[in-house]
């Protein structure tokens, strides 16, 4: 019998390539842009502060050398594994936030960096994913007790056991539930006191998302987006600032000369593309017109240079790695790897178009960047490491598929009733 051989990424585009070949496919396609673009949006800008045109775009290939170094490592580490250090990411993460507040860096008013020799170093990129680990980890273990998964619910129970003590919740367990938002509240009370909102925001909204995919009945999945909804309003009127970006947002053109220079610029980009673009490093919003082009902004350089082709082709590469992690996901059959690829997936994803929104015009100006594509070595690297735990939680599910089958097998050869559950489990039925 022939040994087996592993197939090589390549083989397997030339070939039939499954879910996860094409994910990775799109972030291949997506570095390849992003650091095309890094090049183009930041040449000028180095030529007027005296420096070589190739500094950022020579530290943005180091950090995505070290960022796919970190993911084909995080790939072979089993997600068990990642689910049984959760509390050490989550105590990482903190420190971390807290480090910023003790030796960060300031700037535009905010302070979200510290640095390590010549790198900064942003925690709340970190943040993000731990927040997603530890819930996803916290989400199985309720499960796998057979608790139902609900917030609402079990507030009225606690509150009746205030009442009765022989009736409802008693505190311990209303704890026990809450479990998977202790850490991902902490972190986004760290990092809302930078301040950043929108990121505040992005960690709490993924193990949100956690919960809902875990069975939370439709009325409190309502309640939950009601209450979230009052809760975002109240915190962006909340700022002077936060209110002026609002105003922005309703009528920037009105505010072209101050509050919203920014927005109008950078409108006057991606409009300027037109269908084809205007070309490679040929684009005006760079030659410093356009504050932040190579980060926040990087999507206006790459509609004018691109045009309306590329802003679409990146709008489906978004969609494109939101699809694929959700196909994925469905196909592994443990909860808690199931659960990470669909929330680490999303988080890539839907920060990328949060950014293309506020880009356009129609999603307030935040400090999200465009995954893969904005300059910053922090964000490139946990974007990576993002893929990595995908991949690894992909494979995981796979080796689990393949057991789940061979005992089936087994049990169909030695004469016991095998169900159609038994030959194809899905994560709902067989939680690790």
């Amino acid at each position: 019998m022939p040994a087996h051989r592993k197939t090589s990424f390549f083989r397997k585009i030339i070939g039939r390539p499954g879910d996860w070949e094409w994910f990775e496919l799109v972030v291949a396609i997506l570095l390849v842009i992003g650091t095309c673009n890094v090049y183009s949006s930041t040449f000028y800008m180095n030529i007027e502060s005296g420096i070589s045109p190739y500094a950022h775009v020579q530290r943005h290939l180091i950090s995505m050398a070290m960022g796919i170094a970190l993911c084909w490592g995080i790939q072979k580490i089993s997600p068990s594994v990642i689910r049984r250090n959760a509390s050490l990411l989550a105590a990482a993460a903190i420190l971390g936030l807290l480090a910023v507040f003790a030796a960060g860096r300031t700037v535009n008013g905010a302070t979200r960096w510290f640095a390590v020799g010549s790198f900064s170093v942003q925690p709340s990129e970190l943040a993000k994913v731990v927040a997603v680990i530890w819930c996803a980890s916290c989400l199985e273990e309720i499960m796998k007790s057979g608790r139902r998964i609900c917030i609402f619910g079990q507030i009225r129970r606690w509150l009746l056991h205030c009442l009765d003590k022989k009736r409802g919740s008693s505190l311990k367990e209303t704890f026990f539930y809450f479990k998977p938002l202790w850490v991902p509240v902490l972190l986004a009370f760290f990092v809302m006191e930078q301040p950043d909102m929108g990121t505040a925001v992005l960690i709490m909204t993924f193990p949100l998302f956690l919960y809902i995919l875990s069975g939370m009945p439709g009325r409190e999945i309502i309640g939950m987006i009601g209450l979230g909804a009052v809760l975002l309003f109240s915190l962006a009127v909340i700022e002077p600032y936060r209110r002026e970006r609002l105003l922005v947002l309703w009528d920037p053109f009105s505010h072209a000369n101050d509050m919203g220079y920014q927005t109008v610029q950078s409108l006057i980009a991606v409009g300027s593309g037109g269908l084809l673009g205007q070309g490679l490093g040929q684009g005006l919003a760079k030659y410093l017109y356009l504050p932040e082009q190579y980060t926040d902004f990087a999507f206006a350089v790459l509609s004018q240079e691109g045009g309306f082709f590329v802003s679409v082709l990146m709008i489906f590469l978004y969609l494109a790695l939101l699809l694929l992690g959700f196909r994925m996901a469905k196909d592994i059959p443990r909860l808690y790897p199931a659960l990470l690829v669909y929330g680490l997936s999303m988080m890539i994803a839907v920060q990328g178009l949060l950014n293309i929104a506020m880009v356009i015009g129609i999603f307030p100006v935040t400090g999200i960047p465009l995954p893969f594509i904005s300059y910053g070595g922090t964000s490139l690297m946990m974007n990576l490491a993002c893929v990595g735990l995908i991949g690894g939680a992909v494979k995981y599910g796979q080796k689990m598929k393949q057991q789940d089958e061979r005992e089936a097998r087994i049990k169909e050869m030695s004469g016991q009733p095998v169900s159609l559950n038994e030959l194809s489990r899905t994560w709902f039925h067989a939680p690790q």
